[in-house]
């Protein structure tokens, strides 16, 4: 097994149909991933917080040559996921798994056959994961304000500016 640290400073190529070359180069730390890659001449960096995504997930990826499990992180974006170990047996690919999630201190997360994320982990140390809370409406200043203050008035209406159409404005800042 290969400690996660020691690839914190390296690069990992990875298959990418639309780069030049086919391939594109990861750069792992423990805060960001950083995507390098050639589109058409054009070259592109992506720096991804860990934050970003959503954990590091565990599939079992089924291919004409047989079946495999691959360790990846987890993005909404799947052009976004970063694949870091694949293997064929099962111990092995467990001890990568959870050598990831606590290296970034994300979620370990498992891929049904039917693409469905499960949250394995619903705690990282003291901080407990859980469904977002959605944001509250309104305005949050509102009821710290006084009742006069919200029954104030606008100006008066009467005076409008007058506007001349079809003439020019001398404007003199001196």
């Amino acid at each position: 097994m290969t400690t996660p640290q020691a690839k914190a400073i390296d690069r990992i190529f990875a298959r990418d149909p639309r780069a030049d070359g086919g391939q594109r180069q990861i750069s792992i730390a423990a805060d960001a991933i950083a995507i390098d890659r050639r589109v058409a001449g054009v070259r592109m960096r992506l720096a991804l917080p860990i934050r970003s995504f959503r954990g590091v997930s565990l599939a079992l990826v089924e291919t004409a040559r047989g079946s495999f499990y691959r360790v990846a992180l987890d993005h909404r974006d799947p052009d976004l996921a970063v694949t870091l170990a694949e293997a064929k047996s099962e111990r092995e690919i467990a001890l990568e798994w959870k050598a990831w999630a606590q290296f970034f201190q994300l979620p370990r997360l498992t891929l049904g056959s039917d693409l469905k994320t499960v949250v394995l982990d619903s705690s990282l140390g003291a901080l407990v994961l859980g469904a977002v809370q959605p944001r509250k409406r309104g305005w949050p200043l509102k009821q710290r304000r006084s009742k006069i203050s919200g029954l104030r008035q606008q100006g008066p209406g009467g005076r409008v500016m007058a506007v001349f159409r079809d003439e020019r404005e001398i404007v003199c800042y001196e």
